[in-house]
């Protein structure tokens, strides 16, 4: 699998994750107009795929400012500041701001590091309150172009409630890869690739990826 190479500040507050190594380079795309990721954090999920797509325009919806800034500054290291434009703003807003069935591509990274116990930092919360996944699932359904498809990253604990929402929601998963940290150890995540009003046969299980490949 290739990564492109990218440049970050030395010191940043938010490190990039395998997920969003893996959802930037995994989600193949190809030449179309406009791809937002809801949730875009530090904006490197962008840089990754505005370097491997011949995409016009990338849009990222991300509600903590500091890493909107910070997401700015990766995007301008980059090179990117014409393709890529990020917002600071709630994804549940993004019909809002993009309007109705507007997007060719949505991708997101929803919080789903979550063991069960909820923060009392606002914040944190953010991050591992499971029960944000279905607001990430309507927005991209209310932004994402019928017959269009979209690429997310989850957790294997949450699967089975995962395909639950997105089918509730039409949002029809078409494939998925496990992804393993290494051999003899369980599933760390779990990349799925869908498609909005997608028919519900012809699901692939494509073979695992393993981390320590990258």
């Amino acid at each position: 699998m290739y990564v492109p190479e990218f440049l970050t500040p030395q010191k940043m507050e938010a490190k990039h994750t395998h997920a969003s190594i893996l959802l930037g380079t995994l989600s193949k795309i190809g030449t179309i107009s406009r791809v937002v990721e809801l949730g875009s954090g530090n904006g490197v999920v962008l840089v990754i795929i505005a370097k491997l797509n011949p995409v016009k325009e990338l849009i990222g919806i991300e509600i903590n400012e500091r890493s909107c800034e910070v997401a700015r500054k990766i995007v301008e290291m980059n090179g990117l500041k014409e393709r890529i434009k990020i917002i600071n703003a709630d994804v549940r807003d993004a019909s809002k701001i993009l309007g109705y069935e507007s997007v060719d591509c949505v991708v997101f990274n929803p919080p789903f590091h979550n063991d069960g116990k909820k923060s009392k930092e606002s914040e944190r919360f953010l991050e591992r309150n499971v029960d944000d996944f279905e607001d990430f699932v309507v927005a991209a359904k209310s932004i994402l172009k019928y017959g269009h498809e979209f690429f997310a990253i989850t957790s294997p604990k949450n699967l089975i409630l995962d395909v639950n929402v997105f089918v509730k929601h039409n949002m029809t998963p078409k494939s998925i890869t496990p992804i393993y940290g290494k051999l003899g150890v369980d599933s760390k995540m779990i990349f799925v690739e869908g498609k909005k009003g997608g028919k519900m046969g012809g699901f692939k299980l494509h073979s695992p990826i393993m981390l320590d490949d990258f």
